[in-house]
């Protein structure tokens, strides 16, 4: 949880990134044992979460200037 009082979201930040490289290996390792079909939804599905990701990112980084 974020501490409202700390300013400093550099620990959230790196999380982040974290968590968009480990959805991409995800990603490389369904592509390889799933039919297309799946992986296709999958990859909708990844698509809309990183870019709700990258918006949190974004707005994290405008409270932290």
């Amino acid at each position: 949880m974020i501490d409202t009082r700390n300013q400093n979201y550099s620990e959230t930040l790196s999380q982040i990134a974290e968590l968009q490289d480990l959805v991409d290996m995800l990603e490389k390792n369904i592509s390889l044992q799933l039919p297309q079909g799946v992986v296709n939804k999958f990859i909708s599905t990844k698509n809309k979460f990183i870019n709700w990701v990258d918006e949190a990112e974004f707005i994290l980084q405008d409270y932290k200037i």
